[in-house]
């Protein structure tokens, strides 16, 4: 009897752990699918500052150009989720990350707004991938095609090429499910351009015979400012004061000619006059 029991109490001892193990197991599990729309396992767990989980499989660089097919599942996990993200969420998580990247580089003596990001990023990519970053500049190069087969609710692809104040002529590849309303498609320069979104990993493309690099930024949002079309009643003070100095300058000319033209009559006037006084009269 006595053993009896004790194979009793000792099967349950066996147990309890297991059921606990089991319990925890599926808090984690239902704690994650609530964080992630995609069901990543915990162990790849991410947050709005920081997708770098996602990308620990993905080479930051490579020789082959473009984008493996090896990489198509987290490639379009990371735009999926760039794309539906909450944009002030990123925003602010962006402005948080560049700041501590400002205070800890050897541009902190400079303004923040003048802070170098492009520069910072092309010399320390290990730092940037998976994390969200604001660049501002033009557009070039904008293209919408067909997606590949995805569960990520990626349906169109938008790519465009980001050039910034301190990257020169070197792009930042841009990629999005969406541009604004309105933005030109094709070949022509964009101005006023903001680009907040996640870095995924540099970009291996050929130019002038040679590999090179770009960032790739999955943009969570594109902020645009279109060109104002010009009104025939819109004026600068400046071009106010222009035209009303040159109408200036015009009557000044106009009144100098005149008055040449006066004085140069009434000489002639004066002389002959003067030729007729001495002319003796003829009888």
């Amino acid at each position: 009897m006595v053993g009896w029991q004790f194979s009793f109490l000792f099967s349950h001892a066996m147990l309890l752990p297991l059921v606990v193990i089991c319990a925890v197991g599926f808090h984690v599990e239902m704690t994650w699918a609530q964080e992630s729309p995609f069901g990543i396992s915990e162990t790849q767990a991410v947050s709005v500052e920081n997708l770098s989980p996602w990308l620990t499989e993905i080479p930051l660089k490579t020789k082959r150009t473009g984008f493996l097919p090896e990489e198509n599942e987290t490639y379009y996990l990371v735009l999926g989720y760039a794309s539906s993200a909450n944009p002030k969420e990123v925003k602010d998580a962006a402005t948080d990350f560049l700041k501590q990247r400002w205070e800890q580089s050897k541009y902190s003596h400079l303004p923040f707004e003048q802070f170098p990001v492009y520069v910072d990023m092309y010399l320390n990519p290990k730092a940037y991938q998976g994390r969200p970053v604001s660049m501002s500049g033009h557009l070039q190069r904008t293209v919408i095609s067909e997606p590949g087969k995805n569960e990520h609710g990626v349906d169109q692809l938008c790519e465009a090429w980001l050039y910034t104040d301190d990257s020169q002529s070197n792009p930042t590849v841009v990629l999005s499910t969406s541009f604004p309303e309105g933005m030109p498609i094709g070949e022509q320069a964009i101005d006023h351009v903001t680009v907040t979104g996640y870095i995924y990993r540099m970009y291996t493309y050929e130019a002038r015979d040679t590999g090179r690099f770009a960032p790739v930024l999955m943009a969570n949002h594109i902020q645009w400012t279109p060109p104002q079309a010009k009104n025939s009643s819109d004026y600068s003070l400046l071009q106010i004061i222009f035209i009303f100095g040159l109408l200036l300058g015009l009557s000044l000319f106009i009144a100098l000619v005149l008055q040449q033209r006066w004085l140069v009559k009434r000489e002639q006037e004066r002389i002959a006059q003067r030729l007729l006084d001495e002319e003796p009269p003829k009888f």
